[in-house]
């Protein structure tokens, strides 16, 4: 796998017009593209996501909305999996994540744009603490993104690791990789570095919408039942 920093996507995306601090493996700070100011929240490059992490971001998070600032924020993804850590899931690292989520939805209420960008890898609940609550999701094509590797999800299943990856060839729910969640509607597009600084401007461009990733997914083939499962139950009133 290609492993690119923070600092080298970063000086991609913004030239020199970016400034960051660093704690704790979370990276927070303000980049311009042609005059448009971006607040920049996420993690430096191989992060195992826990509470620590989770806590501070939202504590920048509850920092911009005080500031009542709506400019959008680019969020920086590269987790390998959630923190790994006795202390981190006694004391309920799922709240913490919940807090984070909850902060970034007020940002969205306030008006501020929502982006993520996984530059090297997003895996399991460390993804869903904070990338994939953006309004667009983009990815390098480089990245590994899954919600759980195969052999893990062989252990978890009791599935025979074989038949999961023979399944893994027709089906993108099995399959890791940007690809296969591109299929899925967890990501919005998959686009090269060069071309991020761009694809930002064009994206606020755009009208903002609500969650269509069902429908994204049955139009891309990765999921064929979600979308109208979800349309027969609206339809019910349900």
């Amino acid at each position: 796998m290609s492993i690119v920093t923070a600092n080298e996507v970063l000086k991609q995306i913004f030239a020199e017009h970016y400034k960051i601090d660093e704690q704790d493996n979370v990276i927070f700070g303000e980049g311009v593209i042609d005059k448009q100011q971006f607040h920049l929240l996420g993690v430096k490059e191989s992060t195992d996501f826990g509470v620590t992490q989770a806590l501070l971001m939202a504590e920048k998070v509850l920092a911009l909305l005080e500031s009542k600032s709506h400019e959008p924020v680019l969020l920086l993804v590269d987790v390998t999996g959630q923190q790994l850590s006795m202390h981190d899931e006694w004391i309920g690292m799922h709240q913490y994540f919940s807090h984070l989520l909850l902060c970034l939805a007020c940002l969205r209420i306030q008006g501020n744009r929502l982006i993520s960008l996984v530059y090297n890898q997003a895996i399991g609940g460390a993804f869903i603490a904070y990338g994939l609550a953006a309004d667009v999701v983009l990815a390098l094509p480089h990245a590994k993104i899954a919600v759980m590797w195969l052999d893990a999800m062989a252990k978890v299943t009791k599935l025979d690791l074989a038949l999961l990856n023979k399944l893994s060839q027709t089906s993108p729910v099995f399959a890791p990789g940007a690809k296969n969640f591109y299929e899925l509607g967890g990501i919005d597009k998959i686009v090269e570095l060069s071309d991020v600084s761009h694809e930002l401007l064009e994206i606020l461009k755009q009208k903002v919408e609500g969650d269509k990733r069902a429908y994204i997914a049955f139009e891309r083939g990765g999921r064929h039942m979600t979308y109208q499962i979800i349309q027969a139950i609206e339809q019910q009133g349900l």
